[in-house]
């Protein structure tokens, strides 16, 4: 089910991101993220260069997690939370970045916020299981850096999610929110931040990335993006 994060304004603060690429890391949450598993980041007018996470306190409660990255580098993604239902012995194992594709569907818009569907489909020839937020970064044209910061917000249940069992062909989606209104020192006239050209996603537990068309504009907020976590 795909829920709606919180606005721009949220509690969980997180670290401001540039990254073109993105890498995950696959241990228990942390505070909110980008990748993979990702970090998230305070904003500030620059962007951050390393990436930090706390540990999650439960795994059936979103924490706030921050990431960060080497502008035009790689990032390391915060902690994945833990699954609250492991995979037995023999069962199908989490999906691999080379066995998904990913696409963005246009959302609600409204007073300067706006809203998309990040879904990942099954496209390889196994069963796997999809479980958590993984990475986002925003990248511009030519592979340029563009301020980006993910902000894991929880689920209508205030969980990290639940594990999804994904056959060949079906989906798995989260919903993304950023705001289109310049904030603090962010240009009031013209665009707030540079365009980006594609969201780069990094799936659960993962660190290999596959790419995304971004076709909505600018995220201002210095890239503040909410995402609910996969199911």
């Amino acid at each position: 089910m795909v829920a709606r994060g919180n606005m721009i304004g949220m509690t969980n603060r997180t670290h401001r991101l540039a990254l073109p690429v993105l890498l995950a890391g696959g241990l228990a949450l942390g505070a909110c993220s980008s990748s993979g598993g990702t970090n998230d980041a305070s904003a500030s007018t620059t962007a951050p260069t390393t990436a930090t996470s706390s540990a999650a306190t439960s795994p059936t409660t979103a924490p706030a997690a921050t990431a960060s990255s080497a502008p035009g580098g790689g990032a390391t993604a915060a902690p994945e939370s833990a699954d609250p239902e492991p995979t037995t012995a023999g069962g199908p194992d989490r999906c691999r970045t080379s066995e998904l594709t990913g696409s963005l569907t246009m959302g609600d818009a409204a007073a300067g916020n706006r809203y998309a569907t990040l879904t990942l489909t099954n496209t390889g020839g196994e069963v796997c299981t999809v479980h958590g937020y993984g990475g986002l970064g925003l990248v511009g044209a030519g592979g340029t850096s563009v301020p980006s910061e993910q902000v894991r917000v929880p689920a209508d249940d205030g969980s990290t999610g639940k594990r999804s069992t994904l056959q060949p062909g079906q989906s798995v989606s989260a919903t993304l929110h950023w705001g289109a209104v310049a904030t603090g020192p962010e240009p009031t006239s013209g665009d707030c931040e540079p365009t980006p050209t594609a969201l780069t996603v990094i799936p659960p537990n993962e660190t290999d990335s596959l790419s995304v068309a971004w076709r909505y504009g600018p995220v201002c907020g210095f890239g503040h993006i909410e995402q609910t976590p996969y199911g």
